[in-house]
């Protein structure tokens, strides 16, 4: 019994001292990262680490490799490693010391889309759009669902095209609380595509004020027209200073931002995918 005790002991002091040895690292590769059962481009994959996924180092093996990525060089060598599933070498090319935000996935019949580093609201990380023709994606406070990396993954389509637009909503205040108007009236952009930066990763549109000028034009007189229906004429005098529609009482804010996706497929058959970003509170 006493030396049942001890070895087990000594195993549970031996499990401490490679917990310890390890160090902890996150995947770095977007379209994610192979992990061999050798430290060779030649071996065999015993399974392919999502991006942002944790893995243990457990030690360096001093092979080195270089590799070109989109025409840059990437430096590095093999490493052993340790998942949850398994033990095998990765390239430490593609490993950052750092906490990678995670990743939301679009499932769709013969395409996953991957979303990096996008808060939100609900936590939800995977959305099926396989049946359904548009999700929602409630985006959290502190985000923007601009200026995003998007990786096509595993894509058995002829052609993917990706496009972006905006949805705006005005709003007015007045010394009566009662006549504020919120989400007073919505503009829509044009459909405009993303810009690719590389064949599987297309990164999302960000928007200024120059943007919202276009709206300028079409809205002065409706606003000071739903002013008088609202509130009565008195409250007109707020408006008469207005030259655009970034003047105090007025707002304007982006309160939803859409991608649309157009899918070929090998039969050169089109389906079109909505996504829609809910902005909290406006952005």
């Amino acid at each position: 019994m006493n030396i049942l005790k001890q070895i087990l002991a000594i195993g549970l002091l031996l499990n401490v001292a490679i917990l310890s040895a390890q160090q902890e690292a996150y995947v770095a590769a977007e379209s994610g990262l192979s992990l061999r059962d050798q430290p060779d481009v030649s071996g065999k994959m015993l399974s392919k680490l999502a991006y942002g996924e944790a893995i243990g180092v457990l030690e360096k093996t001093d092979h080195k490799l270089v590799i070109l990525d989109g025409g840059k060089k990437v430096s590095g060598e093999w490493v052993k490693v340790e998942t949850r599933n398994h033990i095998g070498y990765v390239f430490n090319g593609y490993l950052s010391p750092d906490k990678i935000a995670k990743t939301i996935r679009i499932d769709l019949d013969e395409l996953q889309i991957e979303i990096k580093n996008l808060a939100t609201s609900d936590y939800k990380r995977i959305h099926n759009l396989k049946k359904n023709d548009s999700i929602s994606i409630n985006v959290d406070l502190t985000d923007s669902p601009e200026g995003k990396k998007i990786v096509l993954v595993e894509n058995d389509y002829k052609s993917v095209n990706i496009f972006q637009r905006y949805e705006n909503s005005m709003s007015f205040m007045s010394a009566n609380p009662q006549c504020d108007s919120k989400d007073w009236k919505h503009f829509d952009s044009q459909w405009q595509p993303l810009k690719q930066l590389k064949s599987n990763t297309f990164e999302t549109l960000t928007y200024t004020e120059n943007d919202w000028k276009n709206f300028i034009k079409t809205s002065i007189e409706d606003l000071k027209t739903e002013v008088i229906d609202q509130c009565g004429e008195d409250w007109l005098n707020y408006f008469k200073t207005i030259e655009n529609i970034k003047n105090y009482p007025v707002g304007v804010s982006t309160n939803r931002v859409f991608l649309k996706i157009i899918l070929t497929d090998s039969e050169d058959n089109i389906t079109e995918k909505v996504i829609e970003f809910d902005m909290a509170n406006g952005c």
